[in-house]
């Protein structure tokens, strides 16, 4: 996509838009949308090649890649505040059971997972499976932004502390959360990208929204 030429004169002029945020953000989160269909694509490959291994780190570049791509969306997204927060379940939290155990015929229908190991101590093979705890489900929690029509997701690390944004923002839970990348003919340049980031960054600039376009 080519920059037009009133994003270039914005930025000469220490302007920031939240139509440039908006596409620039785009920009970057479907081109790391584009390095983790890659880095998957990659792995299966050397995982179904039984004599193959990644020689030129081929996956390890794509993930690296990806990571740029996500560091420079949450830079952007760092001149915005979220509207909400989205929690997406993940699952649930399991228990494992063995065949030694009491329940272990009582559940055996129920196992989403199930395997076995030698017990060298018993001399014996051990089986066991997973049961999940529909009780306890895990989710996975987002910040949620709009800026100029379009949406974007922040993930939330479990290690870090949620409170401060639950205290303040709704949570709504969201399904079937799939994202995709994008053809890059159609996405803004990655040097205009960084061109904003260094903006951003330098905090020398005026973010002006277009209140027509939300």
């Amino acid at each position: 996509m080519k920059t037009p030429k009133r994003f270039s004169d914005n930025i000469a002029e220490h302007m920031i838009t939240d139509e440039m945020l908006a596409l620039c953000l785009y920009s970057v989160n479907k081109r790391a949308k584009n390095m983790r269909d890659k880095e998957v694509e990659w792995r299966e490959h050397y995982r179904n090649q039984f004599y193959a291994y990644d020689k030129y780190n081929t996956v390890g570049k794509y993930r690296e890649k990806k990571e740029e791509y996500y560091g420079q969306k949450e830079i952007l997204l760092s001149i915005l505040e979220p509207i909400c927060m989205h929690k997406e379940l993940q699952g649930y939290k399991r228990r494992r059971i063995y065949d030694y155990e009491e329940d272990y015929h009582k559940f055996c229908k129920k196992f989403v997972w199930e395997n076995c190991f030698f017990d060298h101590e018993k001399q014996e093979e051990v089986w066991f499976g997973d049961i999940e705890l529909k009780d306890q489900p895990k989710y996975r929690t987002y910040l949620f932004y709009e800026v100029y029509g379009y949406s974007f997701h922040s993930p939330i690390d479990d290690n870090k502390d949620k409170s401060k944004w639950l205290e303040c923002l709704e949570v709504k839970e969201i399904k079937d959360f799939v994202t995709y990348g994008a053809e890059i003919k159609n996405l803004i340049s990655p040097q205009f990208v960084k061109k904003v980031i260094t903006l951003i960054q330098s905090k020398e600039y005026i973010f002006k929204v277009d209140n027509e376009k939300n």
